[in-house]
């Protein structure tokens, strides 16, 4: 059978894109295209295969039977694409031209330098973004972000990603290092004011909600959305907090006016990982796993583990997720 003229991979694409994004005006600012030569291009597609793709009675928009059954194949097709295109430049030794990654402020104080020290020649240009998860999990769905490094996950029902990951992480009491206090903080919470890590953050929302399970009642009196401001608070002995190893490794300029302490009760943990969509980087999402795998554990984690060495019991290194037909574990 040939196929007609108007299937290609670009329509292909761009139906795809246009599904993801929401409607053909956003896949049209993504693309830097007039919202006209997104129709056109669809309209060619749906003339290809002699049928609608979308329901245009719908507000907003739909798909049909048949566009329905087309995102479903080609988000694989595409996928297969781009790894068969990014394995031929790789064989010709030719970069990717762009990659936009995203993680927190902790996590890139670690982990910027060695990533691009190691993976810096696969593409010609970097853009590395660093701030609140959430904001960054936005701006992943409308592909202004091509990878992130985190460790607040809410995107599994958001198409086909590859995950690869790193490891879990159990959260950890912080103290001023001159309290002497009860470390339980479930039976007797300490008579310091707790520094909240603030609900726009994954973290912040993933401590509360443990907070709510604990039934532990805290005074609200301070929120902050970064590491080194938490930690910093607790180490001018204005409070104490709740936090993971990971922003502990991130500030050990602070180590020495901080008490850490392991949660004795209502123990809870995130997973770190990498995340892209299927295929899209190649084996790029994963080389960045193993090395952030390898600078936490041999640099990061080292500096404290020698002070605090229960920390080694709040950590799980993960290996690599079941592979597919494409080599990448997927979430649909």
């Amino acid at each position: 059978m040939k196929l007609p003229p108007e299937f290609d991979l670009h329509a292909l694409e761009v139906f795809v894109m246009t599904v993801e994004l929401g409607g053909m005006s956003q896949c049209a600012a993504h693309l830097q295209v007039t919202q006209s030569a997104v129709s056109q291009t669809i309209a060619r597609l749906e003339q290809g295969i002699g049928a609608p793709l979308f329901d245009r009675a719908m507000r907003p928009m739909g798909l049909t039977a048949s566009g329905k059954a087309l995102f479903a194949r080609g988000q694989a097709l595409i996928a297969q694409a781009r790894t068969t295109y990014d394995e031929v430049r790789e064989g010709a030794n030719l970069p990717i031209s762009s990659i936009t990654v995203a993680m927190s402020f902790s996590l890139a104080n670690e982990l910027t330098t060695p990533i691009l020290t190691e993976l810096g020649p696969r593409a010609n240009r970097w853009n590395v973004r660093s701030g609140i998860s959430m904001e960054h999990q936005a701006e992943f769905l409308a592909r202004d972000i091509d990878m992130l490094i985190s460790g607040s996950f809410n995107l599994e029902h958001h198409g086909a990603l590859e995950l690869h990951p790193v490891l879990e992480e159990s959260f950890i009491l912080v103290f001023p290092r001159d309290y002497a206090g009860s470390t339980d903080v479930s039976a007797k919470p300490p008579n310091l004011p707790f520094i909240r890590f603030s609900k726009l953050t994954g973290t912040g929302q993933q401590i509360e909600q443990q907070i709510v399970r604990m039934k532990l009642k805290l005074p609200h009196m301070i929120d902050v959305e970064s590491a080194h401001q938490q930690l910093g608070l607790v180490a001018a002995g204005l409070g104490w907090t709740i936090t993971n190893p990971v922003c502990l490794a991130a500030v050990p300029e602070l180590l020495r006016q901080l008490r850490p302490a392991p949660m004795t009760r209502g123990r809870f943990s995130r997973y770190v990982q990498v995340i892209a969509r299927t295929g899209e980087l190649g084996d790029i999402p994963r080389l960045t796993a193993g090395v952030c795998q390898r600078v936490l554990k041999e640099q990061s984690f080292a500096r404290i583990k020698a002070e605090y060495p229960w920390i080694e019991d709040q950590l799980r290194w993960l290996d690599a997720a079941p592979e597919d037909e494409l080599g990448v574990r997927r979430v649909a």
